[in-house]
């Protein structure tokens, strides 16, 4: 008998124990793609895939907006020394030489600071040169924007003639109210399209490169200005 009751008490343990990892793992699922995300941004192979969709030339004038502290931008100026990269956002504490720098050395040997120009702005604007470049870039970026269709409207005046948006954002199949990753709500492929287009964006290509195989994937996209 009490080892029939040691026998059935483990039993029930295990099962309550695969119910409560299931519970906590899809509970806390958006850590997990969080990290998965923020790796993938990092990863050899992402690195190429962005490389090729954005096809990065010498002559190209690049600003990528909402740098951060550089998890995404820097493993690609890492791979063009000379190229001139400019690089926005709207916190100091964030995107600094200092963070740039650091993350650099960990991809190049050559510190690559003299290729750089930082630019802070606003949430309502740049604070970048008009028609200056002939390529602007946004990771993971749009979705946070306070006000999208004037910065997405100063974005468009910053583009050189013919110049080229590329977008790269996490798109939801469901819509949310709020993402627990990152504390904004990300969009679903309608609402970010009819965004983009009510906006005089078109789509020229578009690819994904991540997917959770959940709620959310992630996907670059490339913009001309209708």
């Amino acid at each position: 008998m009490i080892i029939y009751f040691v026998t059935l008490t483990k039993k029930f343990s295990n099962q309550m124990l695969y119910v409560w990892l299931f519970v906590i793992t899809n509970f806390l699922g958006y850590n997990i793609f969080a990290q998965q995300n923020k790796n993938d941004s990092l990863s050899k192979n992402k690195i190429e895939l962005t490389q090729a969709f954005i096809d990065i030339k010498p002559t190209d004038t690049i600003v990528d907006i909402g740098s951060g502290s550089g998890y995404s931008i820097v493993p690609i100026i890492a791979l063009y020394p000379n190229v001139l990269f400019t690089l926005q956002d709207i916190d100091s504490n964030k995107l600094n030489i200092k963070n740039i720098t650091t993350r650099i050395k960990k991809y190049s040997k050559e510190e690559n600071v003299k290729q750089l120009n930082i630019v802070y702005g606003t949430e309502k604007s740049t604070n970048l040169p008009k028609a200056s470049f002939n390529k602007i870039l946004l990771f993971d970026v749009i979705h946070e924007f306070t006000y999208k269709a004037e910065m997405l409207t100063d974005i468009a005046k910053v583009l050189s003639t013919n110049g080229s948006l590329f977008v790269e954002e996490i798109i939801v199949h469901q819509p949310q109210k709020k993402d627990r990753a990152c504390a904004y709500p990300f969009f679903t492929e309608a609402a970010f399209k009819k965004l983009m287009l009510d906006n005089n964006f078109v789509i020229v290509k578009e690819q994904i490169t991540l997917d959770s195989g959940r709620n959310k994937y992630k996907k670059l996209y490339h913009f001309k200005i209708k």
